[in-house]
This record gives structure tokens, sequence and C-alpha cells, in this order.
């Protein structure tokens, strides 16, 4: 028998070996990791606090990976602008917010920290950033009977690949001429389902690109959420480290929300703090 003749199956044979045990893909971004390198501590805010002019122009960055941009980033290149355009239809009839700039996380150094954020805050002309850190978690389980994968047909025919995509999704916003934390918000997404040993590789790449969509609108949902609480707590005097200018010059900490900016009334604020406290308790 010729060489071709055995290298399909000596091809199957070794894909079979490499498929038959778990394997598990890890993509991840750290906020910490880029504001605060080399375990410094986070620096002190500035205690006149945060005075934020509404409506915000608010700017949205994927947190870099350790090493920069890489091909392994959580969100490729080519999905940033879908994703921040997610959200940027969600909060467009949106009274607090006045635009949202997308910001290319090439512009973003790995280990970059405040100062980095500061430049790039200048560039794009805004002083809030929402800074997106992505978790993605793929697992690849064989069934039983993935032994079929030394057979031909098995490998192509046989959907003995179980796996799983699980993205984490959090969104930390700030004050960056401050260094003021104003609110957080996650969104989260799990895919699961099954495929052929062949189509296993090009099967994970779509469903890490869905579950990163999806669990964005989650994000979203929640953040929409907790800017609801936030302002709440801003009236309430709960946040005396923020305070809220609407174009009238009205403060929302010092009038506590009564007639302030027309649209921010407490129907508003306390509805949606309700909203974030039903999805809270979905979430326990």
């Amino acid at each position: 028998m010729s060489p071709r003749a055995f290298a399909l199956p000596l091809a199957l044979l070794l894909l079979a070996s490499g498929c038959i045990h778990p394997t598990t893909q890890t993509r991840r971004s750290s906020l910490m990791a880029y504001l605060y390198p080399k375990a410094q501590a986070a620096p002190q805010p500035n205690p006149q606090g945060a005075r934020l002019q509404v409506p915000l122009k608010l700017g949205v960055a994927f947190v870099p990976g350790g090493g920069g941009w890489r091909d392994d980033h959580p969100v490729p290149g080519l999905q940033e602008k879908p994703l921040v355009e997610m959200l940027r239809a969600s909060f467009k009839d949106k009274p607090w917010v006045g635009e949202i700039k997308p910001i290319p996380t090439a512009y973003l150094r790995a280990d970059g920290g405040f100062d980095n954020l500061d430049q790039v805050c200048r560039m794009f002309g805004v002083d809030v950033v929402a800074l997106v850190s992505v978790d993605q978690i793929q697992h690849t389980d064989p069934k039983w009977y993935s032994f079929a994968y030394l057979t031909i047909v098995g490998a192509f025919v046989l959907p003995a690949e179980k796996n799983s995509t699980s993205t984490l999704i959090d969104a930390a916003v700030f004050h960056v001429p401050t260094r003021t934390f104003l609110m957080r918000a996650p969104g989260q997404n799990t895919i699961k389902g099954s495929t052929t040993a062949i189509a296993q590789e090009e099967l994970l790449r779509r469903d890490a690109g869905e579950s990163l969509k999806l669990a964005m609108q989650d994000l979203a949902k929640n953040l929409d959420a907790e800017v609801g609480a936030f302002k709440a707590e801003v009236a309430e005097g709960r946040r005396t480290d923020v305070d809220m200018v609407d174009r009238q010059g009205q403060s929302l900490r010092q009038t506590g929300g009564k007639g302030w900016g027309g649209a921010y009334g407490w129907m508003e604020v306390g509805g949606a703090a309700l909203a974030l406290a039903a999805l809270r308790r979905r979430r326990r």
C-alpha cells in the first residue's frame, strides 16, 4: 500500500488522540493589572471628589491583555466596534449620556495605568471611561463514544465533542481626572453544544464571538439599572465624593433630585433602583 493511503487514517488517529482528553482554553484581560501595574497601591482619589457634567461623553475601552495586543486577546479587533455599538444603541435615548465614544484597545498599553488612561481621555475628549474586562473559558469534554474517531467516518459525522463557552464581562466606570470609581456592572453568558472533531475549532471560534455578543447585551441592561441606582445614591447624599450637574447648572446632590433637569425626577431614579434590586435578587 502506498504511503498516501496511510496519510488520512494517520491524520485522523493523531486527531483522535488529541480529542479524547478534556481541554480548556482561557482568554482573560485584567482591569487591576492594567490600572495598577506591578502591585502598586491604588492612587488616592481627589479629595474634592468628581463633578460630572451631564449629558456625559462616555468613552468605552476594552482592557488589553497582559502582553499587549495579541491574537488570543478575548476581544479580536474586528469585534470591538460591533460590541461597543451595542452599548451605544442601548443608551441612545437616555438623557444622562450625550455620546458614547469607542476607544480602540490599540491605544491602551498593557500595564499602562492611569497615566495611559489620562492620555487616551485627552485624545478622545472624554472624562468618564468604562473599562470593559473579559474572562472567557471554553471547555471541551469528549463523550463516551469518542473512540469512534478511530474510524474515518466517525471524525466527520459523530458529534462526540461536548463544548461549553462561558463569558463574563465586567464594566468599571471611572472619572479619570479625579481617579474616582463611579460604578460597575457585569454581563454574562454560557453557550453549550456538541460538535464533530473536524468542525470543533470552527464551532468554538463561532461560540466565542456569539457568547461575547450575548454577554455584552446582558451588560448593557445591567449598566442601565446600575446608573439609576448610582444617581439615587448621589441624590440621597450617600455618595459624597460625586456630584452631577445638568445643563442648567443644577446639582443633583444639593437638590436631592427635586426638579433636577426635568428628565431626572425621582420616578426615573426610583424605578431604575427597583429594577436593579430585582435583578440582584435573581442573581443570588
